[in-house]
């Protein structure tokens, strides 16, 4: 969170502010100076770099002899990990897919190297649900999805969360061909999916954890 706390901090002054938006066009300047101020505790903590670092290396050709480039490449993350994918397209000609994931708009020029807003705006797309606070820091590019979140309204971090988020597209937009989500229903309070074959809802929840027992056994 310490990449994103000057960011944060400018939006809190910024909505409590009368006429807060006037300073719209100087805070990523402002929190480019901040953040120079703590460059040496900002450094320890810029996992982007090590990912940006990868993510050029694999698109580059990984391996002196194994021919291998990528053209194409996206990269994801939820939270924390979302923001991370959203430097790391940034800085690079990968795409980022996130959910709930920090924004890098406000301190791009912070990072090294510094973000162009076009690029946040072309090459990254941010799932937010609705009481998502934690998603709204940083602020958003161009490219982003409002969602609906059925948490409580008094849990405060209910709709920061991934899985909720992946069960509300489920429910939204149909989940097609992929594994029947169980949880959703008996997690999250979604409504059981209609049923269009001869297996019921439990009978579908009991072979996908059958599936996944499969896949990932557990470890003694």
């Amino acid at each position: 969170m310490q990449l994103w706390s000057a960011a944060g901090l400018a939006q809190l002054v910024k909505w409590i502010t009368p006429f807060g938006w006037v300073f719209d066009p100087i805070i990523p300047d402002l929190i480019n100076i901040v953040s120079k101020i703590t460059t040496r505790s900002i450094n320890e903590v810029s996992y982007y770099k090590t990912t940006t670092r990868f993510v050029n290396d694999v698109m580059n050709g990984y391996g002196e002899d194994s021919g291998k480039d990528f053209s194409d490449m996206h990269i994801t993350g939820a939270s924390l990990g979302g923001g991370l994918a959203i430097i790391t397209a940034g800085q690079t000609n990968a795409y980022a897919v996130a959910i709930s994931g920090l924004g890098a708009t406000l301190s791009r020029l912070s990072y090294d190297p510094p973000i162009k807003k076009d690029k946040l705006d072309a090459q990254t797309f941010n799932f937010i649900p609705e009481r998502d606070y934690i998603a709204r820091i940083g602020g958003r590019a161009q490219q982003f999805q409002n969602g609906n979140c059925i948490a409580p309204v008094n849990d405060l971090f209910g709709c920061h969360s991934m899985w909720r988020s992946v069960c509300e597209i489920n429910y939204r937009c149909g989940s097609g061909n992929r594994p029947v989500a169980c949880r959703c229903v008996q997690q999250f309070g979604y409504p059981e999916p209609l049923q269009n074959g001869t297996r019921t809802f439990a009978e579908a929840c009991q072979e996908a954890n059958q599936t996944w027992y499969e896949l990932f056994p557990p470890t003694l």
